[in-house]
């Protein structure tokens, strides 16, 4: 094996030990990362670490301090709250690339990850409160990753790919979906069959607005009423108050 190759190796794969470590909280957000440690674990060398480090600074799960390290960025929920502002933009006009470039091979791995989602949805309702459930739901999340994935690779444009790396996979990185019920999951698994459709149905503006849609949803139940400051909404819409009282299970009655 020539020694470039070995060396991007080698960087990969400090790359990946770190980002398992972010993962699973090990590192936490302020945490510095320390490169005799991460060298030790992935048995690669500290160059090796270093350059891994400035990789995923450019991903967006570190910060590079002169003279102090890295440092594994806090993704508050203002932070995020901007990233998934940005997601729904970028990621809408994804999906509507789908909906022009996809495969007929794109669009049945997509629509099997689909239905996948929707499989495991159905199954942690059984397993709720249980060890069995919480793998559930990590399964789930990695299910939601891998379709959104699929979208994004269905679109075919390398530079948008590239912008999306740190919008999309740091905040995936905290939606694990532990704050939604089965209803919230549920909702999730029908649009993601939306979106499935109109990909299929080579319908770009079905599938921009789908995808909106989609990312405003589950905006609003990561952050409940944190979100909601930061969505205007459309000229014409009801008062909140009013949008509430319509509602199903919201009438009103008479005293």
């Amino acid at each position: 094996m020539s020694q470039p190759i070995q060396a991007t190796a080698n960087v990969a794969r400090a790359c990946e030990v770190i980002r398992d470590g972010i993962r699973k909280g090990t590192y936490p957000g302020g945490a510095w990362i320390r490169e005799m440690a991460i060298a030790e674990l992935a048995q690669v060398s500290r160059t090796s670490v270093r350059q891994a480090l400035n990789v995923l600074a450019l991903e967006g799960f570190v910060e590079l301090h002169p003279n102090r390290g890295a440092m594994v960025i806090d993704w508050s929920d203002d932070n995020l709250l901007e990233v998934f502002d940005v997601r729904v933009m970028l990621e809408s006009y994804a999906c509507e690339l789908a909906a022009q470039r996809a495969t007929d091979g794109d669009i049945d791995q997509i629509a099997r990850e689909a239905d996948r989602f929707s499989a495991l949805v159905e199954k942690v309702g059984a397993e709720a409160g249980t060890r069995g459930g919480d793998r559930q739901r990590h399964l789930i999340a990695q299910s939601n990753n891998d379709l959104h994935q699929q979208i994004l690779s269905a679109c075919r444009n390398q530079r948008l790919s590239s912008l999306l790396v740190a919008v999309v996979q740091v905040p995936m990185v905290h939606q694990t979906f532990a704050r939604y019920d089965r209803d919230d999951l549920r909702r999730s698994a029908a649009q993601h069959q939306d979106l499935v459709q109109a990909i299929r149905r080579h319908d770009s503006e079905w599938a921009r607005a789908a995808m909106q849609s989609h990312i405003l949803a589950g905006k609003q139940v990561i952050f409940a009423g944190k979100a909601s400051t930061s969505v205007t909404p459309p000229a014409g819409s009801p008062p909140a108050s009013q949008a509430e009282s319509r509602k199903p299970g919201k009438t009103r009655t008479s005293r």
